[in-house]
């Protein structure tokens, strides 16, 4: 199994259109230790020629554009994709979704949750759902034709989604992680890209990976108000920071496989590749993603 980081960074990517901190305007101006970073997605594919998806930020369809491993055969548009995994229904997460919603050649799969919570209170995402298949958590389902990767959903702890909170209060289980094996090789990836806190059930999903990538949105509580005053904490906003007694590093460093941080905030210090922060991440044994990182397993 290949793995092809599509994005690296929060949904809106870095810089974002509209920041103006620091580190947004060093990145503007072309620092080359501050890389500009995509929405978090990442391509899988078991042969190399086809490829499905997970997550659907804002410029997701851009980005397919721009690697030819994901043009469409001559004179058509059949694109070499089978399936797309939405895993968040926050709508900068999973609006790239309708950039397909004509010509759809291939699969949409999520919770069951996420789906009804849409659909039912966006107009947009119910001409997804011809192509659109909800599934239980922890039942597996196939993602490519040949039949060589099984995917299952497992529930992550978060808060409801901000445009649903007065729409559909229960929807709180629309947030999940994936869990990809082949099954040829029982190689293990695990994509959870949002975690509030690594509860029982979400540290044996980690641990059973031979390969994790996972939620490095901050590395530390108050790192986005040290940018913006008043913003939320890492905590308020549903990720669980790196730094800390009971941080994410803590529990990645002792543990057997590859972890890869992803999703990373403008805030986060460890964007830059040259601080001591980045540094340290790397020789506690974890990867820090980039745009265009390949991983294979």
């Amino acid at each position: 199994m290949k793995v092809i980081v599509l994005g690296s960074g929060i949904a809106a990517g870095f810089p974002a259109w509209n920041d103006g901190s620091i580190p947004a305007l060093r990145a503007r101006a072309g620092d080359a230790t501050l890389p500009r970073r995509r929405g978090a997605a990442i391509a899988v594919t078991a042969d190399g020629e086809r490829y499905s998806l997970i997550e659907a930020p804002l410029h997701l369809a851009d980005s397919l554009t721009r690697d030819p491993r994901f043009a469409p055969a001559e004179g058509s548009r059949n694109v070499p994709l089978d399936t797309l995994v939405l895993t968040c229904a926050e709508l900068d997460a999973c609006a790239g979704a309708l950039a397909f919603a004509r010509g759809l050649s291939f699969r949409i799969a999520s919770p069951h949750d996420l789906r009804d919570a849409l659909v039912d209170h966006d107009a947009g995402f119910r001409s997804l759902c011809p192509s659109w298949s909800g599934h239980a958590f922890d039942r597996p389902f196939l993602l490519d034709r040949e039949g060589l990767l099984e995917a299952r959903l497992f529930p992550l702890p978060g808060k409801v989604p901000d445009a649903l909170r007065e729409l559909a209060p229960k929807s709180g289980r629309a947030r999940a992680g994936v869990r990809i094996t082949d099954l040829r090789t029982g190689a293990r990836l695990v994509f959870a890209p949002r975690i509030a806190r690594y509860d029982s059930a979400t540290l044996a999903e980690l641990r059973a990976a031979d390969l994790r990538i996972v939620d490095g949105t901050h590395l530390t509580e108050d790192e986005g108000q040290l940018l913006h005053p008043g913003a939320e904490g890492a905590s308020e906003l549903g990720h669980l920071p790196i730094d800390g007694r009971e941080g994410s590093l803590v529990w990645l460093s002792g543990m057997v496989g590859r972890s890869t941080y992803i999703h990373l905030a403008a805030s986060n210090p460890a964007n830059e590749t040259s601080s001591k922060d980045w540094t340290r991440i790397h020789e506690a044994g974890v990867q820090i993603a980039y745009d265009g990182l390949e991983l294979e397993l």
